[in-house]
């Protein structure tokens, strides 16, 4: 410990001397010390407290503002950054430069009392989106893969929570980098309690190595210019709300990897809103909980969530994880994952029916043929479901060999109504059958149906759409009702936990554009965003438990 203080202090003070060389020299060696630090957790919290009071101190004493700021991004790239530093630690201090934020603009927005200032949400939103915790997506569906910077994320916050305090607060990490955050009522009369959701993960879809934030404040209306090659603009699709936000702060990637808004808005959103409800006690709440999971943008956010860390089913559940501005969702697909299996063999077609000649993959594509195109993804809107025939591939054998005469065709059924996904269900067994008498030398199997997330609307009580809706409006956000055609956290959990979690309502937590490298966020409306979320705390309190 002793060790990894001389050596974080002596970087520091290379850094501020302006001594690249010496932070290339010594980065890789303090960060394998770091590394073993920070997986103990044993310094996470000591760092983030000396960057903040250096960060202070360096603003103090501007007189350079690019210096300063290349000072501080500095430090904040050695406080959270992951294991690449250690086998490229050079090569990333010099690219760290690309992460400086802009010189300081005078900012008309009157101090939020007893609230954080835009400048900690923005240095804690961009401490997140630095590390790079992309998800793994593997065929196993069974699987559970953590890369470094998921472990290194949930380290991050779980100190940093930690470090808020608060009487009777409880900050876990579990074993599967999850985490969750219990506040205690302190009013005596008994209110719905509330549980908030986020992931700390972000989407394998888009490159996501070597993210390099860009801020830009003072945003002036027109289009974004990335060093990338690629232009964010306001006439575009993936930058329509930029119209609304004229002077507001955006921050960006720098064009060539996705940012992480998706969903690190969220999570820098709630890690907010517990700093107020814990360092205001004179903010009344009932029972609060956040639950930070990982591994949501491959399908498997609640394969790890342990139920018994709560203990109590939470009466309302919120999630922090729309890129909608305007809408909040009250109802989702019920999601179906369907598998199924065409064996074929080798005999000879010229005499097919006397060699019995199992034919898997016209079988197969007859299957596939079967379903009528008027339910295809292609034509379907709104309420409506479909089917969705996806994948056809060669299995792998237990050797890793490609077995060329089977196939395996993945099929996902999604729907609002239960009719409609009894209907669904109808038409794939009618289909199979079919399929058997054509093909009758091609044996087929379907494995059980997986159902991959519920419809939140079966189990959400009947008051949280119009409490979300005025806890938007009084924070100067208006929201309708939408009808989700996809899954949330939310809507997995409701799918492994009918009797442990009710439907939560998904809301906008300020990422826009996501899954792409055109990925931005504004930190203005993140502020808003927490005060949706404290809104919505305090609404509680009007309402009577049964």
């Amino acid at each position: 410990m002793l060790l990894m203080k001389r050596c974080f202090f002596a970087l520091l003070i290379f850094c501020i001397a302006g001594g690249n060389v010496a932070a290339q020299k010594w980065v890789p060696k303090i960060t394998k010390v770091g590394e073993s630090a920070i997986s103990k957790g044993g310094i996470g919290k000591g760092i983030m407290q000396t960057s903040r009071q250096l960060q202070e101190t360096a603003k103090r004493n501007v007189v350079n503002h690019q210096k300063t700021e290349d000072i501080i991004n500095k430090i904040n790239i050695v406080s959270a950054y992951n294991k690449d530093l250690v086998e490229k630690g050079p090569q990333l201090v010099k690219a760290s430069k690309a992460v400086v934020l802009p010189p300081q603009v005078k900012n008309s927005n009157k101090p939020r009392k007893d609230k954080i200032s835009q400048e900690q949400m923005l240095n804690r939103f961009l401490s997140y989106v630095v590390i790079e915790s992309q998800s793994v997506d593997e065929p196993d569906m069974n699987s559970f893969p953590m890369t470094f910077g998921q472990k290194l994320i949930a380290q991050l916050i779980y100190n940093e929570v930690k470090s808020f305090g608060g009487s009777g607060v409880k900050v876990t990490l579990s074993d599967d980098y999850y985490v969750y955050i219990d506040i205690p009522s302190n009013i005596k009369k008994k209110v719905p309690s509330i549980l908030f959701m986020a992931h700390m993960d972000v989407t394998p879809e888009a490159p996501g190595k070597g993210i390099k934030p860009m801020v830009h404040r003072n945003y002036d209306g027109g289009d974004i210019k990335l060093p990338g090659g690629i232009t964010l603009s306001p006439n575009s699709p993936q930058g329509a709300h930029l119209k609304d936000l004229k002077g507001k702060t955006i921050v960006t990637s720098d064009g060539t990897t996705l940012l992480g808004a998706d969903d690190k808005t969220g999570c820098a959103v709630l890690v907010s809103m517990v700093e107020e409800l814990i360092k205001n006690p004179n903010f009344q709440h009932g029972r609060v909980m956040v639950a930070l999971s990982q591994n949501e943008d491959v399908g498997k956010a609640a394969m790890r969530y342990d139920p018994k860390v709560f203990g109590d089913k939470p009466d309302i559940v919120i999630d922090i994880d729309g890129s909608t501005f305007d809408q909040y969702s009250i109802a989702n697909f019920t999601a179906i994952g369907q598998t199924y299996y065409f064996k074929g063999n080798k005999a000879h077609p010229s005499s097919g029916k006397k060699n019995r000649f199992a034919d898997a993959l016209t079988a197969a594509s007859y299957f596939i043929g079967l379903v009528p195109p008027e339910i295809n993804p292609s034509a379907r809107e709104g309420k409506e479901g479909y089917i969705h025939c996806y994948s056809m591939t060669n299995p792998i054998s237990a050797n890793g060999d490609t077995i060329k005469t089977d196939y395996v065709v993945k099929v996902r059924l999604r729907y609002f109504d239960q009719q409609e996904g009894t209907y669904q269900k109808k038409l794939m067994e009618d289909n199979l059958q079919k399929v058997q008498v054509a093909f009758p030398y091609v044996e087929v199997k379907k494995t059980d149906d997986q159902l991959q997330y519920e419809n939140i609307a079966y189990s959400m009580p009947d008051f949280v759409p119009d409490l979300v809706k005025k806890a938007a409006h009084d924070a100067g956000m208006d929201m309708r009702e939408k009808y989700a055609r996809g899954g949330t956290t939310s809507a997995m959990m409701v799918a492994r936990f009918p009797d442990i979690m009710p439907g939560g309502s998904d809301f906008y937590s300020g990422q826009n554009a996501e899954h792409s490298c055109y990925e931005w966020a504004c930190i203005e409306e993140l502020l808003q965003i927490v005060d949706v979320t404290e809104n919505i705390i305090t609404e509680l309190i009007n309402i009577n438990v049964k």
